[in-house]
C-alpha cells in the first residue's frame, strides 16, 4: 500500500510523508518501523537523521521498490555506501530505474563510472 502511495509524485514531499504521522499511533510495529525510515528521509538534522545507507537496505530488504527511489532521488550518492559488485548493481538498477526520474539514473551513473565501462 504505501509502495503504491509513494508511486504518486504528490505523495514524496517531507510535507505528505510528514502527514503520515498521526496516523501511527495505533499501527503494529512493524508498519511504525516503516514510517520512521520514511521519516528519517524528511530529518533534516544530519545529527539524529538515520543514515541512507540503512534506510535504503530496509527498504530493499521489504521490497518498497518506491521507498528506493525517493532515497535515491534525494541522495543519488547513497547508491555508493551498498558496495555493490558492479554486475550486481546493474540488475539493481534495472530494477530501480523503472521508478527513478532520468535526472537519478543520470546522477548515479555519474557516480558509477564502472558501469559504463566497455560500452
Amino acid at each position: 500500500l504505501v509502495n503504491n502511495w509513494l508511486s504518486c509524485e504528490e505523495n514524496r514531499t517531507n510535507r505528505a510523508i510528514m502527514t503520515l504521522q498521526t496516523h501511527t499511533t495505533s499501527c503494529t510495529g512493524d508498519v511504525k518501523e516503516l514510517f520512521s525510515h520514511l521519516f528519517g528521509l524528511c530529518n533534516r538534522n544530519a545529527l539524529t537523521r538515520p543514515p541512507q545507507k540503512n534506510i535504503i537496505d530496509y527498504f530493499i530488504r521489504i521490497q518498497l521498490w518506491n521507498g528506493v527511489k525517493l532515497v535515491l532521488d534525494r541522495h543519488p550518492t547513497a547508491i555508493k555506501t551498498m558496495g555493490l559488485d558492479t554486475k550486481v548493481m546493474a540488475d539493481f538498477l534495472s530494477t530501480v530505474e523503472q521508478c527513478c526520474i532520468l535526472t537519478t539514473m543520470w546522477e548515479v551513473l555519474r557516480n558509477e563510472q564502472d558501469l559504463l565501462e566497455g560500452v
